[in-house]
């Protein structure tokens, strides 16, 4: 694909990266001395290193010859912004990679399913006191299933996303069917994160209106929980134990406390159509959510399909309580509720590698 685009793709109308003035001086004035073998690299030149006088002295001595104006790469280089549209994009992508197809879309539900159905058989067959007596083993394989489960559950849940971008078949009514059942196995209300993820897709990385990551600005957290706590924050991300604390909570709650109040998206909901954003905001409490009708995030013809999402969690939400009661929470707690963080966990994780693409 990376091979295809890069000849597919016309040229830009600048360079991606200019070398520095200095390095055009030294070229031209070696050029004559040096041969096609020996010429300088057009890679571009990284930064000499602080740890020695005569880099210290190189970067002094070039600093002035920089440019004073536009962006620059990492390495110190003029970098020009890419002026591809996104038709040019599109069409450098071969024809095949848009071709959906029902029966490979219900080939992939089949064998997720079908791994769950076959891990679940052979655990609740073959893992027990009867067949093993070691209790210590016996928890370490049912961590094993839990493990296993969350992974062949994030394929469903996968699979449910691709239906919300209507890329799982050429059938609106087939990818929103499939959608709306896998998701709603899922305690994921699909109608409205369906929604929601469309407008995010078209204003993403947009910081008044991105519906799932809008970092503060430094001026409103430090506003917001003073300068010093600010300071304490910027000192302490990256130690140990903040990460652990951090990770532990993105990847057990970072996706329901987004589900039910929006904490990581654009809190500017009075801008939004039909006068629905005013006086709510984000946090609980705040009438912003994925389960409300009357919330910012959806307009008025979208009510009903909010209320059909709530529909499917009702239904599911029914069929665990009901299964709780026969076979026992305890029971449930393995079966289901775990498997269930571990799909939280891997969808936290590529919720922060796409932020920091």
């Amino acid at each position: 694909m990376a091979a295809t685009l890069a000849t597919a793709l016309p040229p830009r109308t600048g360079p991606t990266m200019r070398k520095s003035a200095f390095e055009v001086e030294v070229e031209e004035t070696s050029s004559a001395s040096t041969s096609p073998a020996d010429s300088p690299s057009e890679t571009p030149r990284h930064s000499p290193s602080s740890s020695s006088l005569s880099s210290m002295e190189e970067v002094s001595e070039t600093d002035n010859l920089k440019p004073k104006t536009g962006l620059l790469d990492a390495y110190g280089n003029e970098f020009v912004i890419p002026d591809y549209t996104i038709k040019q994009l599109r069409d450098a992508i071969p024809a095949h990679c848009f071709e959906r197809s029902a029966v490979t879309g219900m080939s992939y539900v089949a064998r997720d399913i079908a791994c769950l159905a076959t891990t679940f058989y052979i655990f609740h067959n073959y893992v027990t006191p009867e067949t093993i007596s070691s209790m210590p083993v016996r928890a370490a394989l049912w961590a094993g299933y839990t493990f296993l489960q969350g992974l062949f559950g994030t394929g469903v849940w996968v699979l449910a996303h691709e239906c919300g971008h209507q890329s799982f078949s050429p059938s609106k009514a087939i990818n929103d069917s499939v959608g709306w059942v896998l998701h709603s196995a899922l305690l994921v209300p699909y109608f409205s994160w369906k929604i929601s993820h469309g407008k995010h897709h078209k204003a993403t990385g947009n910081l008044d209106r991105d519906m799932v990551f809008n970092p503060p600005t430094k001026e409103i957290y430090a506003s917001r929980l003073g300068k010093l706590a600010h300071e304490l924050d910027e000192l302490t991300e990256d130690a140990p134990i903040a990460s652990l604390l951090h990770l532990i909570g993105q990847q057990l709650v970072g996706w329901p406390a987004y589900i039910l109040s929006n904490v990581t998206g654009h809190d500017k909901h009075e801008k939004q159509p039909e006068g629905k954003g005013v006086g709510k905001h984000n946090g609980f409490g705040g009438g912003v959510n994925h389960f409300i009708p009357s919330s910012p995030l959806y307009e008025r013809k979208d009510e009903k399909l909010i209320l059909l999402s709530d529909l499917g969690i009702a239904i599911t939400g029914t069929i665990l309580y009901l299964l709780g009661n026969k076979f026992g929470w305890v029971n449930m707690l393995v079966w289901y509720f775990i498997p269930y963080l571990w799909v939280n966990h891997w969808l936290g994780t590529s919720f922060l590698c796409a932020c920091h693409e």
